[in-house]
């Protein structure tokens, strides 16, 4: 069966490892993300204008529980304000309605998912003047923060800065003795992240990438044709990068089936 690598970071990798594992395939994890939250102090004063805006805009799991529990600290019941909820995810709407929020969820898991939802569409009901607070971590969504910004006034809140973790330095190396041969990658800064450790390191190379998000998938799609491995045959091989619709396990479980039966072919 096919070895499949996952990048997610841990405290979100783990439901998707046992789908996988269940279905068969071999896993491994590489955390290519870790996630650190910002101190209150610096978080309050933009946190605190939340009375005001109209949407408020969550881009994932963590961003939702950081900015619920600093508005605990401010002693700010999120339920009782009056702005509307958007939720990157089921993920994340399952963190705000634990704290008693509905919020809008698009079809599609990504930052154009989120703009295509009528919350941001303009109309008579919907003022150009309205306020979008932005729950994120620093540089993501980048590409939904400026086209928000373009529109709108926006109030981006930095709940947590991301970086590699140390510990995935020593597990990429020990990669190389059985290295997967599809990559899971979720997001921008996770792919320079990987490619960062192929610089370091060296180039560990597989059949497939399967990746979420269009405009990743595009870049991804443009630089594959520089990364390759030799096959038996002395030629070199490149990897296929392959767009997910989303991280549903059943989803990428059929991905995989498909891949798996073309192994066997």
């Amino acid at each position: 069966m096919l070895h499949v690598l996952n990048t997610r970071p841990t405290e979100r990798a783990d439901g998707l490892n046992q789908a996988l594992q269940q279905a068969g395939y071999r896993v491994s994890a590489l955390p290519l993300l870790e996630l650190v939250a910002e101190p209150l102090d610096t978080i309050q004063q933009p946190l605190a204008e939340i009375r005001q805006v109209a949407v408020v805009v969550v881009v994932s799991p963590a961003a939702a529980q950081l900015g619920l529990d600093a508005l605990k600290q401010l002693n700010i019941v999120p339920s009782q304000l009056t702005c509307q909820w958007v939720a990157v995810g089921q993920g994340t709407a399952t963190v705000l309605a634990q704290a008693g929020i509905k919020a809008h969820i698009p079809l599609l898991e990504t930052s154009e998912g989120m703009l295509a939802l009528d919350v941001f569409q303009q109309d008579s009901h919907s003022p150009a003047s309205k306020i979008i607070m932005f729950w994120r971590g620093h540089g993501g969504r980048q590409f939904m923060l400026r086209q928000l910004t373009s529109q709108q006034q926006v109030i981006s809140v930095n709940l947590y800065h991301r970086q590699l973790p140390e510990h995935s330095q020593l597990n990429y190396q020990q990669l190389f003795n059985n290295p997967p041969q599809v990559l899971l990658i979720s997001s921008g800064v996770s792919w320079q992240n990987w490619l960062q450790l192929g610089q370091q390191f060296g180039p560990i190379v597989p059949e497939y990438i399967l990746v979420l998000g269009q405009r990743i998938y595009q870049k991804i799609s443009r630089q594959a044709h520089t990364l390759h491995r030799f096959g038996p045959d002395g030629k070199a091989v490149y990897p296929k990068a392959m767009l997910l619709e989303s991280l549903n396990p059943a989803t990428i479980v059929a991905v995989l089936d498909q891949l798996q039966k073309c192994q066997q072919t």
